[in-house]
C-alpha cells in the first residue's frame, strides 16, 4: 500500500510538471491553404503549406513512372519544426503534437492537372481534413 502511495504521489508530481490538465483534442475541420500560408491550430502549434512536389508525367511527355503529387507541410511546435507529406491515394499523417487528431488530404480536391514539359512549377492550393482519431 505504501509502494502504492509513493507511485501516485510521483504522478501527481509528474503531472504537475507537464501541466495537470490534459489537453483539448484540435477541432475538426476542412482547411484550404494556399503556398506558404500559415494554419495556427493552437498556442505555439501552427502548419504551413510549403507547397507541392509535382513529379508526375507531364501532358506531352512519355515517361515509364507515372509519378505522383506530394503536398509538403512544417509543422512548428514551439521553435520545433517537423516536416511531412500528404499523397493523394495514402494515409493522412499524425503527431503526438496533434493530441490524437488525422491530417488527410481531401477526398473531393480534384488533382490539380499535369503540366506541360519544361514549364515552370505550379502554385497548387491543399485542401485537407483533421479528424479526432
Amino acid at each position: 500500500m505504501h509502494h502504492l502511495l509513493r507511485v501516485l504521489s510521483f504522478g501527481c508530481a509528474a503531472s504537475l510538471l507537464l501541466g495537470c490538465a490534459t489537453p483539448e483534442r484540435l477541432p475538426e475541420a476542412r482547411y484550404t491553404l494556399t503556398e506558404r500560408q500559415v494554419l495556427p491550430l493552437d498556442e505555439g502549434l501552427t502548419i504551413t503549406y510549403e507547397g507541392a512536389e509535382d513529379s508526375r508525367c507531364p501532358d506531352n511527355a512519355r515517361c515509364i513512372w507515372p509519378g505522383q503529387l506530394a503536398y509538403r507541410f512544417t509543422m512548428r511546435i514551439g521553435n520545433v519544426a517537423q516536416g511531412f507529406y500528404l499523397v493523394p491515394g495514402r494515409p493522412g499523417y499524425m503527431s503526438p503534437a496533434l493530441r490524437g487528431s488525422l491530417i488527410q488530404l481531401d477526398h473531393l480536391t480534384p488533382q490539380p492537372p499535369r503540366g506541360i514539359a519544361g514549364a515552370a512549377p505550379v502554385s497548387y492550393p491543399v485542401t485537407f481534413n483533421m479528424y479526432a482519431y
